[in-house]
């Protein structure tokens, strides 16, 4: 339970069983078990597609919590770093530190995980919740933005004091809500290759052998492309992303299965180093996707005036994935709302509170937004003079982290680390430097939202 007192029980629909849905739901329910809650879900089952994706320690403090640890460690990998490499010859230009760096310094570690395992593990937790019920096959036609009511295609009517809409970067809440109605998802100018490629596969090369037994995720940047690989599913998978910042064609925003063609994936990284090209080799025809990145520009709020309408997730602020956050606001998002829905005291607070809690989400939400950006950027340089700055910084960051570990040997370095730890850097644009970091994954969501309602409610 939050140190908050509960607040008032309040009749909750969320829309969506993704997972900014099942963590609203299990949010809601932590901060008071009085809620009734109930899940609408348009599929008829839990999606089993997906990828992998990284979960900090402000996502892993949360999901700690709600009691998610030991099921998400049977199937989440804790890396020891994220290996910076030039796509040319393999070499590392930098790192960055995860596990238990991680630790040491946010007091969380950093999970590698598959989009279904993480999806259902909020799913299992939440069939254990007894004032949430879910139901699938439920389709949402409209929301009253006055009055929070769901009104769904099957003629299904579903009153509430809060709808909570999680329904993605397409969302018909959204369009609900008459100072968001025009706003539509906007494809930016990137699209994704993606493939999840089984271990056995992965030993069956020496080169990708070597992943599968590493402790390290990988990433090589190159001229307008870049690659990224990890291991998920327990080390049963490994996860690979070839960014290519230029428009796909055919794909359409927010598709994540969009059949691609491998040979064209394969094309991209045709001259880069053997590592790569090793790792695209294992990928067959009908395992390539291609998901063409989109984005939902800011809007006025996530809720509605009245207060009974909140966006969550892609909903309110779909962003690229190049700070690995996606998942991570979903989260946050959830965290926070529950904290200040804990905080109301009558419904005739609710505008109050709601309006609160969509401008303190907004401040962080926008600027991760420019810190993505600024990643994105970062990544794809041509080679040139800014591309050779770049990697100078990256390679300072670099010397200076071997150097500790040269000096001070693996048992004395996380003391040196959390004596030197970094402040949190708002202004850095970065995730490859300490202060932008510091600024992402020491963030506790739940604390902060406290503090928020304790001085401005």
């Amino acid at each position: 339970m939050s140190l908050n007192q509960p607040g008032i029980p309040l009749k909750i629909t969320v829309i969506g069983a993704g997972m900014a849905g099942l963590s609203s739901a299990i949010a809601l329910s932590d901060i008071n078990p009085d809620h009734q809650i109930t899940v609408l879900e348009s599929n008829t089952s839990l999606s089993e597609l997906g990828a992998g994706l990284q979960l900090f320690a402000n996502s892993t403090r949360v999901l700690h919590k709600w009691g998610l640890t030991p099921s998400m460690e049977k199937v989440a990998f804790q890396s020891s770093h994220l290996s910076i490499r030039r796509w040319e010859d393999n070499a590392e230009l930098s790192f960055n530190m995860n596990n238990p760096t991680s630790t040491w310094l946010y007091g969380w570690p950093q999970w590698q995980v598959y989009r279904p395992d993480l999806q259902q593990a909020l799913f299992e937790r939440v069939k254990k919740l007894p004032n949430v019920s879910v139901l699938f096959g439920k389709s949402v036609a409209s929301v009253d933005h006055e009055t929070g009511t769901v009104h769904t295609t099957d003629r299904e009517v579903f009153e509430a004091d809060l709808t909570v809409a999680a329904d993605g970067i397409w969302s018909r809440a959204r369009r609900c809500l008459p100072a968001s109605k025009d706003v539509l998802p906007t494809a930016y100018r990137e699209h994704n290759y993606r493939a999840v490629i089984p271990r056995s596969r992965m030993l069956s090369n020496p080169i990708t052998a070597q992943f599968m037994a590493s402790p390290e995720a990988k990433s090589w940047v190159g001229p307008n492309v870049f690659v990224l690989g990890y291991t998920v599913a327990s080390k049963e998978l490994y996860n690979l992303v070839i960014g290519v910042p230029r428009p796909s064609e055919g794909t359409p925003v927010g598709s994540w299965n969009h059949p691609a063609n491998v040979e064209t994936m394969r094309g991209l990284v045709s001259e880069w180093c053997e590592e790569v090209r090793a790792l695209a080799s294992h990928v067959q025809d009908g395992e390539c996707v291609s998901w063409t990145l989109g984005e939902v520009a800011p809007i006025p709020s996530y809720v509605s005036t009245s207060g009974r309408v909140a966006l969550v997730g892609d909903a309110a602020h779909a962003l690229l994935p190049h700070a690995a956050q996606g998942a991570g606001m979903a989260i946050e998002d959830a965290a926070s709302l529950a904290e200040f829905v804990g905080h109301l005291r009558s419904k005739e607070d609710q505008p109050k509170v709601m309006s609160a809690w969509s401008g303190f989400r907004q401040a962080r939400v926008d600027h991760l937004r420019s810190i993505s950006r600024g990643n994105a950027i970062d990544m794809t340089l041509p080679d040139g003079e800014r591309q050779i700055a770049r990697d100078a910084k990256w390679n300072s960051i670099r010397d200076t982290q071997r150097a500790q570990l040269a000096e001070l040997g693996a048992e004395k370095i996380r003391e040196k680390i959390i004596q030197e730890k970094p402040m949190p850097d708002p202004a850095c644009k970065s995730t490859f430097e300490p202060g932008g970091r510091m600024w992402i994954n020491g963030f506790d969501v739940s604390e902060e939202s406290r503090k928020f309602c304790r001085e401005h409610l």
